[in-house]
Parts: structure tokens; C-alpha cells; sequence
């Protein structure tokens, strides 16, 4: 194929977004829109690869899958060796175990999958994996394999001539899936290939429908698609639903660029572009190991750490490029070598990667970290998430009633009645961090009932969603409902983790009033820390002891979140309990509590036992 100029530029654009936004997000809200346009630049270029050699009988699988494992796979285990070698000495326990599976992962090009599954209750967060980012080259991997096999079957079955069409309806097909997908399972729908296959077959279309335009025609074309690729980067928020219809944008702008083919153009054919470009796979693969390193160091959100980071991410990407992906001279191995040595790479990496996940992070005295206070720390703090049963009464969460433990309704005991009165806790998992310290201090007798979902705060009616997540929280709506209805408590408690000032609580508390409720309390949202509060304390407080810690891990947001809540509701109807208010000050926001040194929290927001001792003792029972 020639070389296009034009595609090598939109790489450039397309990393460009990627990286502004993993570094800043606030610059370029919708700049991870960048990975959709590597999806379409993918689907072209190989589509071309394999109509090409079935067309003219010299098409081979093996060669086609060689190819493609030595333009990806190099760049990508050294980089895994890299981040392996260093956590061997920087990275706890649990932190470098993740690592390795990880690394296992990506290497097996399934690492879409195993976000996917990491997604849900307690979920780790995304600046604490590594290799998030490797999802996407799982996703075009796994096109890979199965997209010229089934060209090739498809050519035995109906000719050549055929295959257009039949591109065609596969584009179809799984743009619809995408759309219904995106709306009953949001977490599929972005790692997953069928759902993301018709971004990668829109590229096969431009191929296999190439058009002849006039110069003019050209500019108007790219000139329509550059503008639907910067609008998504700048307009699109991360918290609309993705990859939904609004992924249309970016990708048709791809496409239409691709289909100008501008060889000329001032925007893609600058110099700046098509070096960017050709450095963008291995930019893509070492940007984000560094804006881990920023998180961690809490350097995030600065404008000058930022534009360090940036830089150095360029550093270690053109390192990359002219080390690994592109070596040169005559010192390149014959096809036969490098083919040996690219196997022994990937599998040594490989079989490290599973060696510390299986191991749990190396725990030995050789590896000095993971035998530290910290790691001791980390452990027990991870300990306690394991142990949540009780203080949560996860027996009255149907998230976890419905999607561990196979069960179609929350306990009984939960919305028994107790007697005339009493309290009803609602919420998402974060009502749940205030089950014990409501329990142990509400006045002996007092009736107490929960109801609560993990990720589904109170809300007026069931949506009746799909999925167990959304079955979980519809039944989670209807019981909280009848539940007041039959029980009649005096007090309804209600928090969640965010979007507070989301909700039209004063209508809500209308609705509770008129069946009988007296005290409706609204606990606004805790601190919380990225990625935990236990993270941020062993990496960068470790040697303080101060209650009040400041530190730019903190959820600014917020605070915003909280003020809008407060102006939202009505007081004389809802007793708002502002955590944010009460929990933080000029010094910080609370982290340690007493003497003991326990921390409030036991991840980025959740209450420890003692947070909700704490809490519930000093801000929420004064409200009942």
C-alpha cells in the first residue's frame, strides 16, 4: 500500500487527543474519542491488507498474524518488562500483583475482557492500573484474528465480489448492538469487540467504497471530518453514555477524511503531524504508565507537572520508536531470529506477569517493599473491604445479593417490622458505610431497616433496566417504596456517592412526607481520594501524623457537588448533613482518626468501621 500521508496525520490527531486528555482531562474533555479514530484508521489499513492478497490468490494467514505480532507485540512487552522490573522494587504488594496479571493480560490480548470484569463493587481506580490503556490494542488484536478468517470464508462462500456488501451489514450489525448495548450494559459496551467491531468495519468501508473527488471536494470533505473529530474532543464529557451514537461523531470524521485522501493537506501533512504520527504507537503505549507515575506522586492537575509529563512522555515514546518498533542499521535480525527472539520476549514477559499475580506480589524479604510497614499497611486496609459483610450489612445489598450471591431479593430481616416507627437507610454502598454506625448508637429498641444497592442512590421510580446491576437497583427502588409505604418510619436516611445536586430531593421528601415520614436526613457526600485514601497516605503522608491531611488526590469536584446540594434543597423540609463542611478545613480534609491512627475510609470514599462510628456519632445522629 502507499504510503498516505493523510492516515499517518490523523494518528497524530488522534494521539494528541488521547494524551490531552489523560494528562488534563479538563483541556480536552472529549480527547478519548482519540481511540476511536485509531479504531477506523485499523479497520482500513487491514481490510486493504487482506481484500489485496485474497485478490490476487497471495494472502496467508500465518504471514498476515506474523506481520501484525511484529508491529505490536515488541513495543508492547518491553514496555511490560519495564513496568515489571520497576515495580519490583517500587510497587507493594497488591499493587504489583495487579501489575501482573496485567501484564498477562495485555500480553494475551485480553485485557478488555479483564477490565471489563474488574468493573463494579469497589473497583480499583483507573489511575492505579497500569495498563488500562492496553484495552484498545486487545480490541483491534482480537479484530485481527478473527476478521480475515471470516473474509476468508465468506470469499469461499459468495466470491469476492460479495464481500462489500457483507462488510457492509457487519458494520450494521454491530453499530446496533453498540446503540442497545451502550444503554442496558455501558461496561461491555466499551470493552468489548462486538460492540466496537463497526467502529474498525467503517474503516473497511472506506476501503471497499473508495471515492474520486475534485481537489475542492477533498478540502470540504476533510475539512467536515477534522471538524466532527475536534468538536467530539472538546464537547463530548466523559459521563455521557460512550460508545454510544454520540461515537458517530469521531468516527464518521475519520472516515471522512480517510475517504478525502488529502496527501497535500496543511493540517495532516505538516511536519509536526506526520512525526507525531509515526511516533504514536509507542507514545501510546508510555503516556500512560506516566501519568500513572503523576498520580501517584500527586502531581496530576498542574499545569507545569503536567507539561513535564507530556514531555516526558514524548521521550520515552521516540526512545520506544527508534529502539523497539523501528530498529535500524544493519544490525536487524534475519526474519528467522527475530522471529525467535520475539517469542522468547513475549514469553519470558509472560510467564513473569503470571508468576507475580499467582505469588501475590513477590512477597520476600528480597523484594524490601513488600515486606514494609507500608505493604502491612496497604493489607490491612484491603483486608477490611474483604470483610464488609457485617459492618455494611451486605445482607441488604441487592447488587451483591443479585450478582454474588444469586439471589433474587435482599434479606428478609432487612424490611421486617419491628415495631411503630423507627429508621429506613437508602442508598447506594456509601448509605451502606453508615449501617454500623447507625445501628450501634440509635437508642436500644429502636427499629432500624436498610435498603440499599451498591452504584444506585434513591431515586423516585425503577427504570427497570437489563443486566444484574440494573435489575439489582430497580428492585432495590421498588422495595425502598413499598417499604416506607408498609413501615411507616419516623426517619428516612439517604446518601450516595455523588451527583447530589442531581436529584429533585424536595419533591422526593414531598413524596416520603405523604407517607407519614417525619425527619427526612441527606448526607452529603464524604471526602474522597484518588486513587484510595490508604494509597495516599503510604505513598506521600507516610511520615505525618496529622488528622487533617491536603493533598491534590482530593476530589475537588466535590465541593462544588456539596455547595450546589445545599442551595438545592429545602431545609425546612430536609436535613441536609454536610460531610464535606463538617470533615474538612483550612488544614485538609479529616483522614486519621484518634490515636490509633485508623483512617476514615478504607478506599477512595467508603467508611471505615470507625468512619462510621465517627460519623454517625458526631454529624448524623444530631439530625434524627
Amino acid at each position: 500500500m502507499t504510503f498516505r500521508k493523510d492516515i499517518n496525520g490523523l494518528r497524530a490527531i488522534a494521539v494528541f487527543g488521547v494524551l490531552l486528555y489523560h494528562f488534563h482531562p479538563a483541556w480536552l474533555p472529549g480527547g478519548f474519542a482519540g481511540v476511536d479514530v485509531f479504531f477506523v484508521i485499523s479497520g482500513y489499513l487491514i481490510t486493504g491488507i487482506v481484500l489485496r492478497g485474497l485478490g490476487n490468490q497471495s494472502f496467508s494467514l500465518v504471514q498476515f498474524y506474523r506481520s501484525r505480532a511484529q508491529r505490536i507485540i515488541p513495543a508492547l512487552a518491553v514496555l511490560c518488562l519495564v513496568l515489571l522490573g520497576g515495580g519490583w522494587f517500587y510497587l507493594l504488594p497488591l499493587d504489583y500483583a495487579a501489575l501482573g496479571k496485567h501484564v498477562a493480560a495485555s500480553l494475551g490480548f485480553v485485557s478488555n475482557i479483564v477490565y471489563w470484569r474488574e468493573a463494579g463493587y469497589f473497583t480499583a481506580d483507573a489511575h492505579e492500573k497500569w495498563l488500562l490503556h492496553t484495552w484498545s490494542l486487545s480490541v483491534e488484536w482480537q479484530f485481527y484474528l478473527l476478521y480475515p478468517v471470516v473474509l476468508l470464508l465468506l470469499k469461499r462462500l459468495v466470491g469476492l465480489n460479495a464481500l462489500r456488501g457483507w462488510i457492509v451489514a457487519g458494520c450494521l450489525a454491530s453499530f446496533a448492538l453498540c446503540l442497545a448495548a451502550s444503554r442496558y450494559w455501558p461496561e461491555p459496551a466499551f470493552y468489548l469487540l462486538p460492540t466496537r467491531a463497526w467502529e474498525l468495519l467503517l474503516g473497511a468501508v472506506a476501503c471497499v467504497f473508495p471515492v474520486k473527488l475534485k481537489p475542492a471536494q477533498q478540502r470540504w470533505l476533510e475539512g467536515l471530518g477534522l471538524g466532527l473529530i475536534l468538536f467530539s474532543f472538546a464537547f463530548i464529557k466523559v459521563q455521557q453514555a460512550w460508545s454510544g451514537y454520540l461515537v458517530l461523531l469521531p468516527v464518521l470524521g475519520t472516515w471522512a477524511m480517510i475517504a478525502a485522501a488529502r496527501q497535500d493537506s496543511p493540517v495532516t501533512g505538516n511536519p509536526l503531524a506526520q512525526w507525531l504520527g509515526s511516533l504514536s504507537y509507542s507514545l501510546y503505549l508510555w503516556h500512560w504508565p506516566v501519568v500513572v507515575v503523576m498520580n501517584y506522586a500527586g502531581w496530576l492537575g498542574d499545569t507545569h507537572n503536567v507539561m513535564l509529563g507530556i514531555s516526558a512522555a514524548l521521550l520515552l515514546g521516540m526512545a520506544s520508536y527508534r529502539l523497539v518498533e523501528k530498529p535500524g542499521g544493519n544490525s536487524r535480525p534475519a526474519p528467522a531470529r527475530k522471529l525467535t527472539a520475539l517469542s522468547t520476549l513475549i514469553t519470558l514477559v509472560f510467564v513473569s506477569g503470571v508468576t507475580v499475580s499467582l505469588s501475590e506480589g513477590v512477597v520476600l524479604q528480597a523484594r524490601s517493599i513488600s515486606t514494609s510497614d507500608k505493604a502491612r499497611f496497604i493489607q490491612r486496609y484491603v483486608d477490611k473491604q474483604n470483610n464488609l459483610y457485617e459492618p455494611y450489612w451486605l445482607k441488604c445489598d441487592a447488587f451483591s445479593a443479585f450478582t454474588q450471591r444469586g439471589q433474587t431479593q435482599i434479606d428478609a430481616s432487612c424490611t421486617r417490622r419491628q415495631g411503630e416507627g423507627g429508621v429506613l437507610l437508602w442508598g447506594d454502598s456509601h448509605a451502606q458505610a453508615l449501617s454500623l454506625g447507625l445501628r450501634t448508637l440509635l437508642p436500644a429498641g429502636t427499629p432500624f431497616y436498610q435498603v440499599t444497592s451498591a452504584s444506585c442512590p434513591a431515586r423516585f421510580t425503577a427504570i427497570d433496566r437489563r443486566g444484574a446491576s440494573g435489575r439489582a437497583c430497580d428492585y432495590a427502588t421498588r422495595l425502598a417504596w413499598d417499604s416506607v409505604e408498609q413501615l411507616r418510619p419516623d426517619v428516612v436516611v439517604m446518601a450516595q456517592k455523588d451527583n447530589h445536586d442531581q436529584t429533585a430531593w424536595n419533591a422526593l421528601a414531598a413524596r416520603l412526607r405523604d407517607y407519614g415520614v417525619k425527619h427526612i436526613v441527606l448526607v452529603g457526600p464524604v471526602p474522597q481520594w484518588s486513587p484510595s485514601l490508604p494509597s495516599v497516605i503510604a505513598n506521600r503522608h507516610w511520615e505525618q501524623r496529622e488528622p487533617y491531611i491536603n493533598d491534590p488526590a482530593l476530589n475537588r469536584h466535590l465541593m462544588a457537588v456539596d455547595q450546589a446540594t445545599r442551595h438545592l434543597i429545602d431545609p425546612t423540609s430536609i436535613r441536609f448533613v454536610s460531610l464535606i463542611e463538617q470533615l474538612c478545613n483550612q488544614q485538609g480534609c479529616l483522614a486519621r482518626l484518634g490515636s490509633n491512627d485508623e483512617l476514615l475510609q478504607i478506599d477512595d470514599g467508603h467508611l471505615s468501621a470507625e468512619g462510621s462510628l465517627y460519623v454517625v456519632r458526631h454529624y448524623v445522629l444530631p439530625q434524627l
